[in-house]
């Protein structure tokens, strides 16, 4: 989002595991986790989200903005994993973005050697790019 809303600010995205063609397709497990705090959400527990983020009215422009495409500037790094067990591999793979798989649970992204080489490889490049 803040990407799409403050170009000027953000020269990449990299995106580890994120399912931003479907943000709900996870692991069951997961989905009925979400859901039981949207539960929570909708009877009122601070700080929480609820289902109404969905599709109430509240949230209509984020959720247009999920659908928007990246201005040209901006570049996206999407870096998936097919077995990643948390999240559709599938969902990860923005139409705009620069698809680089790995190997890695969705938890171990976060250690994942391989992903830390695409991340210098990134900022190797946007350096390149704004210091030519």
């Amino acid at each position: 989002m803040v990407a799409l809303r403050n170009p000027n600010l953000v020269s990449a995205v990299v995106m580890l595991g994120a399912p931003v063609l479907d943000p709900l397709s996870v692991d069951p497990a997961v989905l009925g986790a979400v859901r039981s705090v949207a539960w929570l959400g909708d009877r009122g527990v601070p700080g929480l989200f609820s289902s109404r983020c969905a599709s109430g009215s509240c949230c209509v422009a984020f959720r247009e903005d999920l659908l928007a495409t990246l201005p040209a500037r901006v570049r996206a790094v999407a870096i998936y994993s097919r077995s990643d067990g948390i999240v559709s591999w599938e969902a990860c793979l923005d139409r705009c973005a620069e698809h680089v798989e790995v190997e890695s649970s969705h938890a171990g992204m976060s250690v994942n050697l391989g992903i830390y080489r695409v991340l210098a490889r990134v900022l190797d490049e946007e350096a390149d790019r704004w210091i030519g």
